[in-house]
């Protein structure tokens, strides 16, 4: 079926508005550059705390003068002495 005189034959669409990207850059060139340093630090310091908390054995060996415990847990106990 061919289509009427006045339509055309391929669709048009409407243009865009902004797409978020260039949002977010407009978004983040509005705040000072103060914060942006702040907010930068922020985010290392929280990455680098993700980091070492994956990386890092905090466990310490048993003291020498000690034996070991029987069970090990992560609660606080009550001492027997």
């Amino acid at each position: 079926m061919a289509a009427p005189a006045g339509v055309p034959g391929a669709r048009h669409r409407k243009p865009r508005g902004p797409s978020a990207l260039r949002a977010g850059v407009a978004a983040l060139a509005s705040v000072p550059p103060g914060r942006r340093l702040a907010a930068g630090l922020g985010l290392a310091s929280v990455l680098a705390a993700t980091v070492l908390t994956a990386a890092v054995d905090p466990a310490a060996p048993v003291a020498p003068d000690r034996v070991p415990a029987r069970e090990t847990s992560t609660f606080a106990q009550v001492s027997g002495d």
